[in-house]
């Protein structure tokens, strides 16, 4: 019994004290393991707050210090005072830049703290003999040799040591890296020493414990796959960012230089104005492709920082879609290509969204279906609505179909991605910035839209673009239909699809409808209506059909029916072109493609009527007219300010100038009452900015009870929020710089009133 209870007595000891190292070594495997994850955690921490940063700003120091030595390289040749000026305008930038960066690294710079510190002092003996180079510079007896010699003595070996110094700094970078590689490695070793361990001594816990082991090992397995995710990842980054750098180069080099040469051609040729003339187009072409060039990269930029914002506007669908059309016929027209628009079920045409973006997304995807379409190949536009998915809300979808080249499988997975150009792209000569596409997918998400992609090498592409629009309270005009109901319209297309979205329109507004694909059928169709006294009411017939076309149609129905049924022409080209034939042929109105069904009711209505003419064409201004008013021009550049008058003297207006937000404000003041029709107001001004002389300006319109005189921005500040803060200042209109004639005239047509010359 005493042996029993003995037993029994250090079984629990040993049960007690078993226990107690049990929960000692899982106290401590507890304690290492936090100690573990916390230290990696740290490490990880250190990453996001040291090597990413520090590394990209060793790389935009390097780059600096390349471009410092360039400046300095520049002066051994030249040293004429507008290159002086040049210079140091463009060595405070740098050097500002500079001594920014310098301090960053200097703050996070962990690796070998000290060499941080030596690259500041370094820096700041370059600076020293940069800023005696220019005085050095300014003696114009200074010759190239003895500009040269300073430059090689004092300033290239700095810079040397500049650069040895951040490849210091980049090694030390990489070396964080291992160290955190090395301790994961240390941190999964000692833990599954611990664990074996506590096996041999938990016996019991062993299902428990190995659950928890395997959950901890597939973490850090996790953890070091991130890592090298992360790490991949970076260098892929820095890889196509290094890529997009030396595209853009190239890129913007090339119409740079067709700008540069065509100018000098053209100075050489002064005396040949249609070789000056030719010049002067290529420049434009040339200018106009370098601008779409820079917009990419401000857009991207914009996007990636996140301060891109989305405005909402009231957008008729007619009207926006009919301005990127006329922008993308200029385009399909020059390449002869095919270019065919759809129009199925749009219901809504009123909506609410940001317009500028909207066309933005189908002008990147279109001009690229132009691009990479060879000459004499098809491109198409359809839109349909579909059935709303909120409420509230309408759905879009837009699909763009092209016959070029195509894309292949490996390229379409990484379209949306920026810097990502496809090869074929620089085999067939067609340039770009890589950002369109990673342009077009960051605002459909915005405006959570969805955007899918189809291609085949060699067959085409197709773009698939659905998005969301706030539908608008009030759906604009009605239209009293009433006096057309039970009555018959004849349509006559070669495209089938056409034919039947007409029909279906006309079907809702109560009107009887048949459609015809060729001219002869149309032509039977009017002799049996007119033998049986049926005839139709209304006939639309599409202009380019093949064999008849519809001038030729509308002469037959003419001889058979006479001139009483209004006939309307139907057409997806400048009308324009045919009015005078299709007059004298009896057309009495014609409607654009794609068509509305508000445009449909519409010239319907006038054409039946005959109480206007019903033509669905943008009014121009009448020949024979000027404008009436007087602008003030605010600009602080000579040129910009020069090349602004001339556009405004050739579109008709009358204008005055000042330098300055203050001066303006001045004139302003002093100006007989409604002295001024419109003011053009740059932003960026010494002395007082766009934004205060325009609140200045209402403020004494205000107090003088005097009636608000239109301001205009014209900037080169081309973002959405310099547009908001302008409005908010109490500007009427907003137009970026570099102005074209097209938006100039619009602006001064909208402001301004015509008069008989």
């Amino acid at each position: 019994m005493l042996k029993k209870l003995t037993s029994s007595v250090d079984s629990r000891k040993l049960s007690k004290w078993t226990t107690i190292l049990v929960l000692c070594l899982l106290l401590l495997y507890y304690m290492i393991t936090l100690v573990n994850i916390n230290h990696i955690a740290t490490q990880v921490e250190m990453i996001g707050a040291h090597p990413f940063p520090v590394a990209l700003e060793i790389n935009d120091t390097t780059t600096d210090v390349a471009r410092l030595n360039g400046l300095a390289e520049r002066l051994t040749y030249i040293r004429t005072d507008d290159v002086l000026k040049s210079v140091r305008r463009d060595y405070e930038a740098i050097d500002k830049k500079l001594i920014g960066s310098l301090e960053f690294i200097e703050a996070r710079y962990r690796y070998q703290p000290e060499d941080a510190d030596d690259a500041l002092l370094t820096y700041s003996d370059l600076r020293g003999a940069f800023e005696q180079f220019l005085v050095f510079c300014e003696n114009p007896t200074l010759t190239n040799e003895e500009s040269a010699f300073y430059f090689r003595e004092n300033i290239q070996p700095k810079v040397a040591q500049m650069n040895e110094m951040c490849d210091t700094m980049i090694l030390g970078v990489n070396a964080s890296f291992a160290e955190l590689e090395l301790l994961a490695q240390q941190s999964r070793l000692s833990t599954v020493f611990l664990s074996t361990v506590l096996i041999l001594a938990v016996v019991t816990s062993l299902f428990i414990y190995m659950y928890l082991l395997r959950k901890k090992h597939l973490l850090e397995e996790q953890l070091q796959a991130g890592l090298r995710d992360a790490l991949a990842a970076a260098q892929n980054a820095n890889a196509a960012k290094s890529q997009f750098l030396s595209n853009m180069s190239h890129d913007i080099r090339t119409p740079m230089n067709a700008i540069i040469g065509m100018t000098a051609i053209a100075g050489m040729n002064l005396n040949n104005p249609e070789k000056v003339k030719d010049c002067l187009c290529k420049v434009s072409v040339a200018s106009t492709h370098l601008l779409g060039l820079i917009n990419d990269v401000l857009d991207m930029s914009k996007i990636e920082s996140g301060k891109v914002t989305l405005s909402e506007e009231d957008i008729i669908l007619p009207e926006l879609i009919q301005e990127f059309i006329t922008l993308i016929q200029q385009q399909t027209k020059s390449k002869q290509q095919d270019f065919h628009v759809g129009i199925n079920n749009l219901e809504h045409e009123r909506v609410i969204g940001d317009s500028l973006r909207i066309k933005q997304i189908l002008l990147n995807i279109m001009s690229n279906a132009v691009k990479f379409t060879p000459f004499g190949g098809e491109i198409s536009l359809k839109i349909r609505e579909l059935p709303p998915q909120r409420n509230g809300y309408g759905t879009y979808q837009f699909i763009i179909s092209d016959t070029g080249v195509g894309m292949s499988e490996e390229f379409i997975k990484k379209i949306f991605l920026p810097f990502e150009r496809a090869q074929s792209s620089t085999q067939s000569k067609v340039e770009g910035t890589g950002l369109g596409m990673a342009i077009v997918k960051s605002i459909v998400d915005m405006m959570n839209g969805h955007i899918a992609v189809q291609s085949q090498a060699g067959v085409g592409t197709v773009f698939q673009l659905t998005l969301h629009f706030k539908l608008q309270k009030t759906e604009g005009e009605t239209f009293d239909l009433s006096a057309l109901r039970e009555l018959h319209i004849l349509v006559v297309d070669d495209d089938q699809d056409v034919c039947e979205e007409t029909t279906r329109m006309l079907a809702e507004t109560g009107m009887c409808s048949e459609w015809a694909l060729t001219g002869e059928e149309a032509v039977n169709k009017i002799i049996c209506a007119h033998e049986a006294h049926q005839d139709y009411l209304s006939v639309i017939v599409n202009w380019k059909m093949p064999g008849m076309d519809g001038l030729e149609i509308t002469r037959r129905i003419r001889s058979i029916v006479g001139g009483e049924a209004p006939i309307i022409i139907l057409t997806a080209y400048d009308w324009t072109d045919i009015e005078a034939e299709a007059n004298e042929a009896g057309i009495n109105a014609f409607l654009a493609k794609p068509l509305f069904k508000s445009r449909l009711c519409h010239v319907l209505l006038d054409a039946i009527s005959a109480e206007k003419p019903g033509r669905n064409t943008v009014e121009t201004r009448s020949s024979g007219s000027i404008l009436a008013g007087r602008i003030l021009l605010v600009e602080d550049n000579a040129m910009n300010m020069e090349i602004a008058l001339e556009l405004i003297k050739n579109c008709g207006g009358v204008a005055e100038s000042v330098w300055d937000g203050s001066e303006a404000v001045r004139v302003v003041e002093t100006a007989p009452d409604g002295y001024y029709d419109l003011i053009f107001m740059d932003i960026r001004m010494p002395h007082m900015d766009g934004y205060e002389a325009t609140r200045q300006i209402r403020r004494l319109e205000k107090e003088k009870g005097l009636a608000p005189i239109p301001i205009v921005a014209m900037s080169a500040d081309a973002f959405v929020e310099d547009a908001s803060r302008a409005y908010e200042a109490g500007m009427d209109g907003y137009i970026t710089k570099p102005v074209s004639m097209t938006e100039l005239n619009r602006v001064l047509r909208e402001y301004l009133t015509e008069r008989p010359e």
